[in-house]
């Protein structure tokens, strides 16, 4: 039986709402084959980086742990015990990077959620830099901390169909080279710049020429997402591992709803992979980079009308492409 009242009652404790979220996805089963060996080395990499380039005063982070090897909490332990993460879930069973980050996001009470995989080296300045991106561009609905050209035509048929007639969609070389050689080191793939004939996307690249450029395109590696997208989406990934799922369940969203795909045109992260180099190794953060909260007091979140059903959309830029050459 009861006995007493819950004194946690009488403590008018408050919970504290802040405005971005990030949430790391990890699966480490095993150190023995040699695609797990240094895995734990670049977790580890990866939370120090994050927790030395975020403002805690606005951002919070979510740990998901797919059920990893018990050794995992060598690495995890030494920044829960600094309380800088601010949840930790524990999956017993591997469920898959979908179902495991559309799970927290479709669940964020935070205006804005970057969904990062572990092998993300955040440098300092991310997160100014991503939410300059957002405060110039209202419609931007994903924003990737580095450039993302090669993805300029995934998934974006909404911004092309809202602004190249306009003439505000720019191709030219925006991108320095030292930037897109170092995502390519990193995801070690150099046939992703090329475009059979076409200036290879090292040449140029398509930008939004506003006050802060944009880079049109973004990964699913590391982004930052207007939480709303994924609000009301109610599809359940039964597949655990599937091709094509990241694109189902979180690249299309933002398209779909009108908003757009974009990036940063300098690098503010790096793809380490599952081998530990010397960028990661010994990369130095600056106290000094870290985001601005008042950044918030200027952005402004609000439903944009559609006045082009989707298939449309993807119908005139499947034209475009093919009239323009992209």
């Amino acid at each position: 039986m009861r006995d007493g009242v819950n004194p946690e009652k009488f403590k008018g404790e408050k919970n504290i709402k802040k405005e971005h979220r990030v949430v790391v996805v990890f699966y480490i089963p095993n150190l023995e084959e040699d695609y797990y060996k240094e895995s734990l080395k670049v977790l580890d990499a990866c939370l120090n980086s994050l927790v030395n380039s975020i403002n805690f005063e606005t951002t919070n982070i979510t740990l998901i742990n797919n059920n990893s090897l018990a050794e995992v909490a060598d690495v995890v332990d030494k920044y829960l015990d600094k309380k800088q993460i601010d949840k930790y879930v524990l999956n017993t069973e591997n469920k898959g990077k979908v179902y495991a980050v559309i799970n927290e996001a479709r669940g964020a009470y935070e205006t804005f959620v970057t969904i990062a995989d572990c092998d993300v080296l955040f440098f300092s300045g991310w997160e100014q830099a991503v939410f300059d991106v957002f405060n110039n561009y209202p419609k931007a609905g994903t924003v990737t901390p580095l450039p993302a050209q090669y993805s300029s035509f995934h998934n974006n048929v909404s911004v092309f169909f809202d602004h190249f007639f306009c003439g505000k969609i720019k191709y030219n070389k925006m991108v320095k080279d030292e930037d897109t050689d170092l995502y390519i080191q990193g995801i070690n793939n150099l046939a992703l710049i090329n475009r059979r004939g076409k200036f290879n996307w090292k040449e140029k690249q398509y930008y939004l020429n506003g006050k802060i450029k944009a880079i049109i395109g973004a990964t699913h590696f590391v982004a930052t997402y207007k939480s709303s997208i994924f609000k009301n989406e109610t599809t359940f990934p039964e597949i655990k591992f599937s091709n094509g799922y990241e694109e189902m369940f979180i690249d299309n969203l933002t398209d779909k709803k009108g908003l757009y795909r974009l990036s940063t045109t300098k690098t503010y992260a790096y793809h380490i992979g599952n081998k530990m180099d010397d960028l990661a190794q010994n990369h130095i953060y600056e106290k000094d980079h870290l985001l601005d909260p008042a950044i918030f007091e200027d952005l402004t979140i609000k439903n944009h009308i559609i006045f082009a059903p989707y298939f449309f959309k993807k119908f005139v830029f499947k034209f475009l492409k093919k009239l323009k050459h992209l």
